[in-house]
């Protein structure tokens, strides 16, 4: 493994090790990652990077916390497009079959746990085609199955809800807000 990319591994916090990856192997795409609970934390981030099943990177740690912070008694990411890359500005083209894949693992769930709202925390697209088009389908998803997308802070310039390491204030997270879907 690469120098850069063992820098970017961490320990999950103890007890917080997930329960669901898919797909359990290490591989281009991570569709889901978390620690199931009867009320989990549910994040929609960019895209995934280096975390896995027995490794944790400093976002996933983040949404692990707040999870703690707002008694969750459990955790779940996924994003907007589910290809892997530790700079977005990597991603190949927008492929809509894995894209369908993405929505379908993450409606699942959502109906599985009885989901009304999830968190929104991916940031700027910066003009990538695989996020934007990624994003569209997902709040379109979101929109047909009545989820709201709740955001801590502010929006960034571009109206997005702002990811858990790039946010640049301090968010009262008793203090929802939330997107016009």
């Amino acid at each position: 493994m690469g120098d850069k990319l063992t820098k970017r591994l961490l320990a999950y916090p103890n007890g917080q090790e997930p329960n669901i990856v898919y797909p359990s192997v290490y591989g281009k795409y991570r569709y889901a990652l978390g620690k199931s609970g009867e009320k989990p934390l549910v994040a929609i981030c960019m895209n995934p990077s280096v975390a896995r099943e027995d490794f944790s990177d400093s976002t996933i740690n983040r949404i692990i916390k707040l999870s703690q912070t707002l008694n969750m008694d459990g955790w779940m990411v996924f994003n907007l497009y589910p290809e892997r890359a530790t700079d977005a500005t990597y991603l190949r083209i927008f492929d809509s079959t894995v894209s369908e894949e993405n929505l379908h693992i993450i409606k699942s769930f959502l109906n599985q746990y009885d989901i009304v709202e999830v968190w929104g925390a991916w940031g700027d697209d910066k003009g990538i085609q695989a996020l934007f088009e990624g994003k569209k389908q997902l709040l379109s998803m979101l929109k047909e199955n009545n989820i709201k997308v709740y955001y801590f802070g502010t929006l960034t310039k571009a109206g997005n809800p702002r990811h858990p390491i790039q946010r640049t204030e301090k968010w009262n997270y008793n203090d929802k807000h939330f997107l016009v879907l």
